[in-house]
């Protein structure tokens, strides 16, 4: 009984503990950022030296965990996650177990931005993030930024990737700025956001090449010559399965190509002249 008591009152007292942590460090806004591989998560697990450290979640969205074995990880909040691991540590193996998770390391979610922006490169989403503030992470955009902003993004069916070509959104950055909601949109994971260039006729490469990016269309330039400036296919490219996607008074427009067939069986009059703002993707 003596026993029991003890164990009630070092439960009540962690509990204050937290609360009192919770009330001077109020939860950031990452706490509803959802987990995902590669991404660092601190796990505290009140009086267990030996279980309290940083971890990993695994390519497969499961985190390496002591005494539980794997858990998944993927698809849930910290909050989630510390509510799974206190009930399976209180199943089989710890009395009242008080468990706190962190996000330490965001990895799982990136964004790559592209074009007329002060600082582009790949940035990680640490939670729910509008196009304005992943602009302002950006450093902003430059003087000779346009008017239009492309967000390549990735088309999904559930957790499974569609065949189909990714939706292309062109958005005005003068209405971003201004936080028009209908333009400021959320930014999701995997997200190329490409800023025109008000003072250069550009044309845009990704996915499976060298060195995708935004090119300036200088002179007449086919699809083969676009994609050669672009650095060539990588080992994992899909070529007969490239698109390029054009903006047209009529609406946007996909145009599917096989480029082995104009490559390998040198069927040049299939090519396609690239056009300002073609927004060429080369799949794996």
């Amino acid at each position: 009984m003596e026993s029991f008591k003890w164990r009630l009152r070092w439960s009540a007292l962690a509990l204050v503990v937290l609360v009192l942590s919770l009330w001077a460090h109020p939860p950031a806004r990452g706490d509803d950022y959802t987990i995902g591989p590669r991404d660092v998560v601190a796990i505290t697990v009140w009086g267990q030296a030996d279980l309290s450290r940083d971890y990993t979640v695994d390519p497969n969205g499961f985190l390496p965990f002591p005494l539980t074995g794997p858990v998944k990880a993927a698809g849930l909040t910290a909050t989630e996650l510390a509510a799974q691991l206190t009930e399976l540590l209180a199943k089989d193996y710890l009395v009242d177990p008080l468990v706190m998770i962190s996000v330490k390391e965001y990895l799982s979610q990136k964004v790559q931005v592209l074009g007329a922006a002060e600082r582009p490169g790949i940035y990680y989403l640490t939670g729910p993030t509008t196009m304005l503030e992943m602009l302002s992470k950006a450093g902003g955009v430059k003087a000779t930024a346009g008017k239009q902003l492309i967000v390549l993004r990735k088309r999904t069916v559930g957790a499974v990737e569609a065949t189909t070509p990714n939706p292309i959104l062109r958005l005005n950055l003068d209405k971003i700025q201004a936080g028009d909601p209908a333009e400021n949109v959320r930014v999701l994971s995997e997200d190329t956001i490409i800023v025109s260039n008000a003072q250069a006729r550009l044309y845009f490469v990704l996915g499976e090449v060298k060195k995708p990016g935004a090119y300036p269309l200088e002179r007449e330039t086919n699809i083969v010559e676009g994609i050669a400036i672009a650095g060539g296919f990588t080992e994992w490219a899909a070529p007969r399965r490239t698109t390029v996607i054009r903006s047209t008074p009529e609406g946007q427009k996909s145009i599917k190509i096989d480029l082995n067939e104009i490559l390998r069986l040198g069927r040049e009059a299939k090519t396609v002249m690239l056009q300002e703002n073609d927004v060429v993707i080369v799949p794996f």
